[in-house]
C-alpha cells in the first residue's frame, strides 16, 4: 500500500454536519486497538452513514490522543462534536465498552463540507479505512 495520508470514517449524516458548523473541532471514535498510524497532519475523511453513503467532507488532525471517555469530557466537552447526552450514549453503546476503555480522540483543524458530496468507490465500514496518496488523489478528483 501506498503512503497513508489519512482516514476515512463513517458519521450518521445527522451529526456530521456538527463538525463543519465552525465551532465543534473534536472527534471522537472508539477502534479496536489504542494504537493508530495517524499522525498530526493526516486527515479524517467524513463519510456520511446512514443516509446519503458519500464522502462528504473532511478535515486535518491537529492533536490525536487515546482517552478514556471521562478525560474527553472533561477536556473538551464544549469542543465534541457531540453532546453529552449523545456522547454518554455512545459511550454505553457495547458491552464491551466501559468507562476505562480509551476513545480515538482527534482534535481538528480546517475541517471542511465539500460542495457536492462524493461517491466513494469502496464501501466503508464501521472500522473505517485508511487512505493512502492515490485513494486520496482520486477522491480528489471526483470532487
Amino acid at each position: 500500500m501506498n503512503e497513508i495520508v489519512g482516514v476515512i470514517y463513517p458519521i450518521p449524516l445527522g451529526l456530521v454536519n456538527r463538525l463543519f458548523d465552525g465551532k465543534t473541532k473534536v472527534f471522537v471514535k472508539y477502534v479496536a486497538h489504542n494504537t493508530t498510524k495517524l499522525e498530526p497532519g493526516d486527515k479524517v475523511i467524513f463519510y456520511a452513514s446512514h443516509g446519503s453513503r458519500k464522502v462528504i467532507g473532511e478535515g486535518i488532525i491537529e492533536k490525536a490522543e487515546f482517552l478514556n471517555p471521562e478525560v474527553v469530557l472533561a477536556r473538551y466537552r464544549e469542543d465534541l462534536f457531540l453532546n453529552e447526552e449523545e456522547f454518554q450514549a455512545y459511550v454505553r453503546r457495547s458491552p464491551s465498552r466501559t468507562p476505562s476503555k480509551k476513545m480515538l480522540t482527534f482534535v481538528m483543524k480546517k475541517l471542511r463540507k465539500y460542495p457536492k458530496p462524493v461517491d466513494y468507490y469502496r464501501p466503508v465500514t464501521m472500522a473505517g479505512l485508511y487512505l493512502g496518496v492515490d485513494e486520496y488523489r482520486i477522491l480528489r478528483r471526483q470532487k
